[in-house]
Parts: structure tokens; sequence; C-alpha cells
């Protein structure tokens, strides 16, 4: 199941952006994560992380492991490709 990860930078920590994106792409994930693109956004939110996950939990421990709630609010969405509509 694809899962799409937005984040917005809490008041006070956009210095502290840059290098927790890229922090992101060295985090080894947990079994069954596949980490397909982390991007820095331009708009109403910062951040975006494009990832797999095999089911809600996964995908719930994998943010709570790389999404630090004291640089960012998380909104997490599930994604169904539209061919498979």
């Amino acid at each position: 199941m694809l899962f799409l990860t937005l984040m917005k930078v809490l008041p006070g920590r956009a210095g502290d952006q840059p290098g927790f994106l890229k922090r992101i792409k060295s985090v080894t994930p947990p079994a069954g994560v596949t980490i397909h693109g982390v991007y820095f956004l331009f708009g109403r939110y910062d951040g975006a992380i494009l990832f797999e996950a095999p089911d809600l939990k996964t995908a719930k421990d994998f943010i709570l492991r790389v999404a630090t709630p004291a640089v960012y609010k998380t909104e997490t969405l599930g994604a169904i490709p539209a061919e498979e509509l």
C-alpha cells in the first residue's frame, strides 16, 4: 500500500528542515517499508515522504521513527494508484 506523508515545519524550526529531510533517506526503514522519495515542497506543506508499507500499523511505526514531532506536524494519506480504481 502506498502512503504520502505531508509535513509542516513547526514555528521556529525552519532551519532544521533541510538536514532533517536528508536524514530521512539515510534511515533504514523497517522490514516491508520502501521509501520512494523524500521531497521539499513549496506551498502549504514543507516536505513529503512517498513510501510503501504492507499495512497501516507498519506505516505508522515508520512515520513515528522518522518524523521528529519537535520539528514537524504530519498528515499521512493512504494512496491507491488510479489504474486500480
